[in-house]
């Protein structure tokens, strides 16, 4: 134990690390995660369902002519940012694009 101890301090003093000895250091590049289709899905279980895979940037926008989304549990997403498949980091910003529900006006942007 003390030369384990001793051998980690002489390392960090000569500023060396683990790979120098054919150790692998841990890596600091977050795993990427698989964007899911959520279009059709309810906005709030949609959200929570993106969050639980560790997404964490999510925005919901609308596509029907509302300015915010007040209660997703009302709304249904119509479009995502992301396509189904798409392999991100769990930071990136993900758009939901979410229509009222029971409002038959919204309109989906032309691809």
């Amino acid at each position: 134990m003390k030369a384990a101890l001793v051998l980690a301090l002489t390392l960090a003093l000569a500023g060396c690390d683990a790979s120098a000895l054919g150790q692998s250091a841990p890596s600091t590049t977050p795993a990427l995660l698989t964007m899911p289709n959520v279009v059709g899905q309810n906005a709030d279980v949609a959200q929570d369902s993106l969050k639980k895979l560790g997404f964490k940037n999510i925005d919901l926008g609308t596509v029907d002519g509302h300015h915010v989304v007040v209660l997703p549990q009302n709304w249904t997403v119509r479009a995502q940012s992301a396509k189904s498949g798409a392999h991100l980091a769990p930071d990136a910003k993900i758009v939901l694009g979410c229509a009222r529900i029971g409002d038959h006006k919204w309109v989906l942007p032309i691809p």
